[in-house]
Order: C-alpha cells, then sequence, then structure tokens
C-alpha cells in the first residue's frame, strides 16, 4: 500500500483507468474489492461509508488497472444530514475526468431506483459522452424474478441491449408465468420509457458500450468483468509499483475500516458523528503494525451506544476491526481501542 514506490515499467505497459459511480450503497466498494481481489475499500450495508475518492490497483501480467472508487452521488440535503465532507460533491467529477471508462454501477435489487440511472450521473455522463461507458447492475442474486433483469436492462440503457454480459442463464430463465407476467408488465412501458429517456436523459443512458450482470457479493461475473476491463488497457506507463494496490495512506485505511465496523451495530446517525483518531502506531520487531486507537464521542449518549452494556458493544467492535484489518494489511495486528 505504498504510493510512494516508484512504479518499475514492465516491457510493454499498458494502462487503464476506471472510474466506478453510482448511487450511495449499491455496492460500488465490494465491486472494487473484488475486482482488485483485496480488501482497500470500506464495506457497510448504511449509506456513505466511503468518504472520498480512493484508488484500488490491479497488475496482471503487463497491464495495470486503476480503480476509482468514488462516494456516491448525493444531494445537498444528504450532504448537511450526514455532515459529508466537499468530496461528495466535486470527487466524482474528478474521478470522470481522469478516466478512460467510466463505469455505471446500479443495485438491481433496489426496487425504488433499479429502473432509473441518478440524474446527476446522467449529466456527467453527457458531460463526458466522448469517454466510453459501461453499465453494471450489480446485487442479481437478490432478485426475485432473474427475467425481469432483461426488462430493467432496455430502460436502463434506452432500449440499446446489445453486448450484455453474464446473462445467458437470465434469458434462459424467462420461462415461468410470475416471469413472462412480469416481463409483459414492464414491456408495456418500456417502448415509452426508451423514447423518453433517449430525449430527455431521465431515466437512462443509449451510450452503453458494455452492460455487465454480475453480484459482486457472490463474486458473481467479476471475472467476466476483470477480463473485460483488461483487454481495454491501451499501451501507457504505470502509475503505482507493482506491489501497491491502494493510493489510501494506512492510517486512513484504518480508519475507514473502524467506520464500517461500527457502522454494523450502531444506530445510523452515531457513526458519521464519531471522531476517529490514530494515536499510535509501530511496527513490531514480527513486522506486525500495533495500532492504538481513540474513538472521540461528542455527547455521553454516544459512548453509551458504543461502548454498550458491560463493554459489549465495542468488546464484539474491536475483534471484526482485528479481523478485517488482518484481511487488509495481509499481516496480524495488535490492536487497542479507547472509548472516549
Amino acid at each position: 500500500m505504498q504510493k510512494e514506490l516508484t512504479p518499475c515499467q514492465p516491457v510493454n505497459p499498458h494502462l487503464l483507468k476506471v472510474s466506478i459511480l453510482g448511487e450511495p450503497n449499491v455496492g460500488k466498494s465490494t465491486l472494487t474489492n473484488k475486482l482488485v481481489k483485496w480488501k482497500v475499500c470500506a464495506v457497510s450495508k448504511k449509506v456513505h461509508t466511503t468518504r472520498k475518492k480512493a484508488a484500488a490497483i490491479f497488475v496482471e501480467d503487463n497491464k495495470q488497472i486503476v480503480f476509482l472508487d468514488t462516494p456516491g452521488f448525493v444531494t445537498p440535503e444528504l450532504i448537511k444530514k450526514h455532515h459529508l465532507e466537499a468530496a461528495f460533491v466535486m470527487d466524482p467529477r474528478r474521478s470522470i475526468n481522469e478516466s478512460d471508462i467510466v463505469a455505471v454501477v446500479v443495485d438491481i435489487s433496489n426496487k425504488w431506483t433499479n429502473n432509473r440511472i441518478n440524474e446527476n450521473i446522467l449529466e456527467v455522463l453527457e458531460e463526458y459522452r466522448h469517454k466510453k461507458s459501461i453499465l453494471i447492475l450489480n446485487k442479481i442474486d437478490a432478485m426475485k424474478s432473474k427475467g425481469r433483469l432483461l426488462s430493467f436492462t432496455k430502460i436502463l440503457t434506452c432500449g440499446t441491449i446489445s453486448g450484455i454480459e453474464n446473462s445467458t442463464e437470465v434469458s434462459e430463465n424467462v420461462t415461468s408465468t410470475e416471469d413472462l407476467s412480469d416481463l409483459e408488465s414492464d414491456e408495456k412501458n418500456i417502448s415509452n420509457s426508451a423514447v423518453t429517456a433517449s430525449k430527455s436523459h431521465k431515466r437512462g443512458w443509449p451510450s452503453f458500450s458494455k452492460v455487465f450482470m454480475v453480484s459482486a457479493l457472490k463474486n458473481d461475473g467479476i471475472d467476466e468483468l476483470r477480463n473485460y476491463l483488461l483487454n481495454e488497457a491501451h499501451p501507457g506507463e504505470w502509475i503505482y509499483h507493482s506491489s501497491t494496490v491502494t493510493d489510501q495512506h494506512p492510517h486512513d485505511i484504518a480508519l475507514l475500516i473502524l467506520r464500517e465496523k461500527l457502522l454494523e451495530y450502531l444506530p445510523e446517525e452515531i457513526p458519521y458523528k464519531l471522531d476517529l483518531r490514530i494515536t499510535q502506531w509501530e511496527t513490531l520487531p514480527t513486522g506486525s503494525p500495533e495500532i492504538s486507537v481513540k474513538i472521540v464521542c461528542s455527547n455521553s449518549r454516544h459512548k453509551r451506544f458504543v461502548i454498550g452494556p458491560g463493554g459489549s458493544h465495542i468488546t464484539n467492535c474491536v475483534e471484526r476491526y482485528r479481523n478485517a484489518l488482518k484481511e487488509a494489511f495481509k499481516k496480524d495486528i495488535l490492536i487497542h481501542v479507547v472509548v472516549a
């Protein structure tokens, strides 16, 4: 995770920069972790775990892919509600500007958002329409009716659904009465929706060059997506050393993962208001890090929630935190956590 290392260029180096965009909680960070085969992004079922842009790096042979995992597009109201940084406004556009390919991730299992693409994302796709873009339908494992995937894909691509990856099983499964009924219901609105979307760009984007159906959590379709991106890499010097997997500082990763674990059991508003600090970071003779972290609570109520009855919450959190850090750093970690 040493971004300071000077890249060692292989023979005939190839490079690809991919911007991963999507609304909050669509699975961008989980997808990025699976694509690079390493836990470099914090993951939580609650929104806004990713607080700023981060790069994750995957290397295979002479090819380097740099994934730019960004915060989800949010409204000014949500930025104020969750005390979010200015990065939530600026970073997604910066990410697109830097990238070769724009990958838009949609949570296809979310019935409130699976039939449209976020208006802000459509706006930047229009702004950067000269860049290649792909659509990634995530969480297909959670879809009750697999046959509806093709129907939603038509809407999200304004009727242009050529080049779908990992869809053979889906199309073969459009056989049940429920699937056919659902599809017939959807198809009644697809024609008008596609026309409206193609004109006003309110629901879909007609210029996706490829559509991928994946389950990042189940690792389904990830290999196909990764191979496609490797094939898209073009001649160019590597940006990062071959041993680098993220541009984030180790301290930032440690704090992000701690917030991730706190999000798993605390009431939604509390983890965002906690001040997490690294107070000590030393390397033991064994090579393992010894880390001391302070969780500063804004009031006594939050402190009671963090500690839990008899210290149960913080004990469970620290254990999960230790295991997650071990996975991220590939080393045993000695952890000290203080709640203040």
